[in-house]
């Protein structure tokens, strides 16, 4: 099963920001959707809002996954 919501430690392995910055992030486009704090938001929201191919960051989570493992 793929997953499809987006947490602090994705942003964080995407763009080698710190966690207060990742949560920054994540929280700006909560915002933007008008989301409450309990909501998440999905990776294809974040990549629309920042301007990412989501392609490109689903590939880097699953190579991240797979180092991880390894």
């Amino acid at each position: 099963m793929k997953k499809i919501e987006i947490d602090t430690s994705d942003v964080m392995k995407l763009n080698g920001k710190s966690a207060s910055t990742a949560r920054k992030q994540i929280q700006e486009v909560k915002k933007s959707l008008k989301r409450e704090k309990y909501q998440k938001i999905t990776i294809k929201e974040y990549c629309e809002y920042y301007g990412f191919n989501i392609d490109d960051v689903l590939s880097a989570l699953s190579q991240h996954a797979l180092k991880k493992v390894s």
